[in-house]
């Protein structure tokens, strides 16, 4: 039977540097805590400075169940996102491309399109998925806001991760011989701190 593609497409500004918004897009490990309501599971199987694969217990606006996921996700470049979604021992295959337009140092606007693969028999589900869509990326869009916001100002004032703030950590560095604020240049894969890559990512927040 004769398959077609049903799509949505989504975008929003944000006033943030291109670095925190791609870190924030490959961070794989806040998932279950800042989107606990959509994540219940994330356990990465690979992952290099170009791709990801991983494995993902989540829930779309408006089902009352969860669903596992495979996810495949490549970095294309620094403006270019490709995301392959396969479900139900890939009965369900979705895909999505993200597009990010720096517009300056300080603000991105970002453009997620999704598709779904159906048989062209259910065409007419185009608005509901569409409407599933928007809600999907406005929601993970507002819970990402404040920590995005969090790592942007602490970065301006050279944090590292793993390390903190050099002239607060380290006191023998005065206020006036300080370090330069660091620049935050985004690089794959993200440092991690759970053991998101051998037993999973769980959610601890129920919702």
């Amino acid at each position: 039977m004769k398959k077609i593609k049903l799509v949505s497409k989504n975008s929003a500004i944000a006033n943030i540097p291109i670095d925190i918004i791609l870190w924030n897009y490959w961070d794989h490990e806040h998932v279950v805590g800042t989107h606990y309501k959509h994540y219940k599971k994330v356990k990465i199987y690979y992952e290099d400075d170009k791709c990801c694969y991983s494995e993902r217990k989540a829930k779309l606006p408006f089902l009352p169940f969860h669903l596992t996921e495979q996810t495949f996700v490549v970095l294309k470049d620094n403006l270019t996102m490709r995301v392959w979604h396969s479900m139900l021992f890939n009965i369900i295959k979705a895909e999505q491309l993200l597009n990010f337009e720096e517009i300056n140092k300080d603000k991105v606007k970002v453009t997620k399109t999704d598709y779904l693969e159906v048989p062209i028999i259910l065409k007419f589900l185009q608005p509901l998925f569409d409407k599933i869509m928007k809600k999907w990326f406005v929601d993970v869009w507002n819970e990402d806001k404040s920590m995005r916001e969090r790592r942007y100002k602490v970065c301006k004032l050279g944090f590292i991760d793993f390390y903190g703030i050099k002239y607060i950590n380290n006191k023998e560095i005065s206020k006036e011989n300080k370090d330069l604020p660091i620049t935050y240049k985004f690089k794959l894969p993200i440092p991690k701190i759970t053991k998101i890559n051998s037993e999973g990512s769980f959610r601890k927040i129920k919702p």
